[in-house]
């Protein structure tokens, strides 16, 4: 693995009752303060471990001479919502407090992940600009986030299931629903499964308001995702369960659980984020990425066709020629603004 990041020393620590791999670059001893990159995982909050992504992290820390911690946050569905975002949020707080014990400069710390960890990067960012005990972040990094579980049925998930069929894929729809289910409940019982499948879950009174249309609607996405052959429309918007949607709106709609759902994303870190072509979350991953910049926000959306999802992740014996591309690109992005 030395070899993704030739040099870097990994060092384990706790940071906030959270075990964390630390990773310092071969000029840690002969430089200053350096830049803070905090990793948090993929696999949808129930699978994977900060160990799987060593070669990332070594990767990271030897491009951008910088600390990498990568945080290993307890998954699902043991530690259901808010609970990974708790965990991620208190390991990148200590950090901020604590930068110059690691040797980081706490005006250069920036925040990643991808799917579930681009998802924990957002949310993450938003509590840490709340935070008026710590400084902001200087850049948040979002490979194909995971940003919602109120629409199963976006043109993004119809295409992904067209392509690889019902059921096959890493990000097909019934693994989302899972993931999201087992994230707010700790549970994917069938019932719970069978009703986010079918977009019921959301009350009829919720999905016809301005708010949902202006936050999450179909016609903020680009035409061009919008007329493949295998996008059928949204799902009838009278159609949900008004109980069970009163019962689950207070999770559903708070920011640490939906970022999109946050009343002003003014003065959030610049933004970095991708898409890629195969993938059910590309369309989240967009509508985030124009939310931020209509807020003011710095954002640099990236769009790989011919990727897919987790074609990010790197390990001794498999990069993708795509993932080496999306590396490169977001690295490079970074090393220029930390």
């Amino acid at each position: 693995m030395d070899h993704l990041g030739p040099g870097v020393t990994r060092l384990e620590g706790t940071f906030n009752g959270t075990k964390v791999y630390i990773y310092q670059p071969p000029a840690m001893s002969t430089e200053g303060l350096v830049p803070g990159f905090i990793y948090f995982h993929g696999g949808g909050l129930a699978l994977g471990s900060a160990k799987l992504y060593d070669g990332m992290a070594r990767k990271i820390s030897s491009r951008l001479n910088a600390v990498v911690i990568n945080v290993d946050y307890d998954t699902t569905p043991k530690n259901k919502f808010p609970g990974p975002l708790n965990q991620c949020y208190a390991a990148t707080k200590w950090l901020l407090l604590h930068a110059r014990d690691y040797g980081v400069d706490f005006r250069r710390v920036a925040v990643g992940g991808d799917s579930a960890g681009g998802y924990l990067s957002a949310a993450v960012s938003q509590l840490i600009y709340d935070d008026e005990m710590v400084p902001n972040l200087k850049l948040q990094v979002l490979v194909y986030p995971w940003t919602q579980c109120f629409d199963f049925h976006f043109p993004s998930y119809q295409e992904y299931t067209k392509k690889f069929e019902i059921g096959k894929g890493f990000v097909c729809r019934e693994a989302m629903v899972m993931y999201c289910t087992l994230h707010a409940w700790g549970t994917a019982r069938p019932d719970l499964v069978q009703m986010l499948m079918e977009n019921r879950h959301i009350g009829p009174s919720f999905k016809k308001s301005t708010l949902y249309q202006e936050t999450l609607g179909h016609d903020l996405l680009p035409d061009a995702y919008r007329v493949s052959s295998s996008y059928q429309g949204p799902t009838p918007s009278d159609q949900g369960d008004e109980e069970f949607w009163q019962k689950i709106k207070t999770t559903f709609l708070d920011p640490r659980f939906t970022p999109h759902f946050r009343h002003n994303m003014t003065g959030l870190p610049t933004a970095y984020v991708v898409t890629a072509g195969f993938d059910s979350l590309r369309d989240e991953g967009y509508i985030y990425a124009q939310q931020l910049k209509k807020a003011g926000v710095d954002v640099t959306l990236v769009h790989y066709e011919k990727a897919w999802h987790g074609s990010h992740w790197c390990s001794p014996y498999s990069i993708f020629a795509i993932g080496e591309q999306i590396h490169d690109d977001f690295l490079e992005f970074a090393k220029e603004r930390l």
